[in-house]
């Protein structure tokens, strides 16, 4: 069984206006195949209620850093009342979503992810040892990575929703 360190808990970002909800998935997206993870989609769920659409998203992308070491990064993104609406910018009708949206980012570190120092307790003895004294180093220069690539995708969604705060006056 890998080991799993929880290196970023529910880094949040609220935001409430108009927004792309395409343009978001998409940066979002390029964000993973940019930094080469493997994107994992969990969770596509929406609901159509009176008030507006529900919708969850919960992806679970990964990148294999060494053959020892792999950087998982949950997103879960939840819009609540999402109603599409037209707005006019320089005599042209833009159709675009107003909503809450709410991103929640967690980061883990895994280690021996595939297992090959599990098949013998003095195996698993052996690799504790390595984890605490010899890989310590190592394990902190790849929790940087992930703290950096969770923070870049977090500014990245921030800005990308801010384009959208002053279209209101429009």
């Amino acid at each position: 069984m890998a080991e799993k360190k929880l290196v970023i808990d529910q880094l949040k970002l609220t935001y409430d206006g108009l927004f792309d909800l395409n343009g978001l998935y998409r940066v979002i997206d390029a964000f993973f195949y940019e930094k080469q993870y493997d994107k994992h989609e969990l969770r596509n769920y929406e609901q159509i209620l009176p008030t507006g659409k529900d919708i969850e998203i919960e992806l679970l992308p990964w990148r294999k850093t060494t053959t020892y070491f792999k950087n998982i990064i949950r997103v879960r993104l939840r819009m609540v009342n999402v109603k599409d609406v037209e707005i006019d910018k320089d005599s042209v009708k833009l159709g675009i979503n107003q909503g809450t949206v709410m991103l929640i980012l967690d980061g883990y570190l895994e280690s021996d992810y595939e297992g090959w120092w599990e098949e013998k307790p003095m195996f698993y003895f052996i690799r504790t040892l390595f984890d605490k004294y010899i890989y310590k180093s190592t394990f902190n220069k790849y929790q940087g990575w992930l703290i950096h690539d969770i923070q870049d995708l977090h500014s990245r969604v921030q800005k990308f929703l801010n384009l959208y705060k002053y279209e209101r006056g429009v």
